[in-house]
């Protein structure tokens, strides 16, 4: 039976001082969900009212027992979001060992502990980083190669294997999250919409690294609403893989055009000899859109307006 709707229903969020955390507590608090946050950092200044926020490690077995066994509600009946993550992936680069003890290791050490607890329903954030170069202007679906090329990657798809030996053997009901490029107030300094913004704010032009790439950018939250959705699905035992993408790819320059209008300042060149025109990833999201009826709903420059001046302040 699906839940129709979030009202004293439990749930537990990993990461919950990051970007996709923050932004889910908000909206689960909201609609009125009985929350418990987990991270090693202090809550924020503005949580709200009635979430209920534990600094525990969760790389070690003591921490995992006392994150998942003190929860809001019953294990069977939460929902556990795993955000927890060394997230970035120049941050993997310098230190691949802690990138896969991080994001591999703890994920699927959480994810047993969570079936001894009782629990079922887990959902993981992956990354569309994960999914092996395609030329042509097909977009990437589900059933797309996966290619481990750096620390970063290499560690998400070790996660997901991970976790889906325990969907196929131990009964968990998982869903990974395949998430493009997430931007949006709040998002890490790292990501290349902030990038762009960076420089515009400085008074320069936003010259990129790699202005030609074509990306599936997508606002916070979109994303948000998309997790929602499929959070409210009836857990089924097993592994689902879902792309949380538009489906529309924008070159970078095309983006950082659009924040140089918000700036003020000049915007960069883009023609076909920028490094990477020809390249993109964006995803196909007709999975998503299939099993929740979901669509983004903000635009790339109706969300770059609204990030701008959060971004500015």
């Amino acid at each position: 039976m699906q839940h129709a709707n979030w009202a004293r229903r439990p749930v537990i969020i990993t990461g919950a001082a990051g970007f996709l955390g923050r932004h889910l507590i908000k909206a689960l608090a909201k609609a009125g969900a009985t929350v418990l946050a987990l991270d090693q950092a202090a809550p924020p200044m503005d949580l709200p009212s009635g979430v209920q926020w534990r600094q525990v490690d969760l790389m070690s077995p003591l921490g995992l027992a006392e994150g998942l066994g003190q929860g809001p509600g019953p294990a069977v009946d939460t929902v556990l979001f795993h955000f927890a993550a060394l997230s970035m992936p120049v941050d993997c680069a310098r230190d691949p060992r802690r990138a896969r003890d991080l994001n591999a290791g703890m994920a699927t050490a959480l994810g047993r502990a969570w079936l001894e607890q009782g629990g079922r329903q887990l959902i993981f954030a992956s990354s569309a980083l994960v999914y092996a170069p395609v030329q042509g202007s097909v977009n990437i679906s589900e059933d797309s190669p996966v290619l481990g090329r750096d620390p970063y990657t290499e560690a998400k798809l070790a996660a997901e294997e991970g976790l889906s030996t325990l969907a196929a053997k131990d009964g968990l009901a998982l869903q990974i999250l395949r998430l493009s490029n997430v931007y949006g107030p709040g998002a890490h300094s790292g990501t290349v919409v902030l990038e762009a913004m960076e420089m515009a704010r400085a008074g320069k032009t936003p010259i990129m690294r790699r202005p030609g790439v074509e990306l599936d950018l997508l606002y916070i939250d979109d994303v948000i609403q998309g997790m929602l959705l499929l959070a409210n699905l009836e857990p089924v035992a097993g592994c689902r893989i879902v792309n949380l993408a538009t489906g529309k790819g924008w070159r970078v320059a095309q983006m950082a055009t659009e924040i140089s209008r918000l700036a003020g300042v000049e915007p960069p060149p883009d023609d076909e000899t920028q490094p990477g025109y020809g390249q993109r990833l964006v995803l196909d999201n007709s999975r998503l859109r299939s099993l929740t009826g979901w669509t983004p709903q903000t635009e790339l420059t109706q969300g770059l307006e609204l990030t701008w001046p959060a971004y500015c302040a």
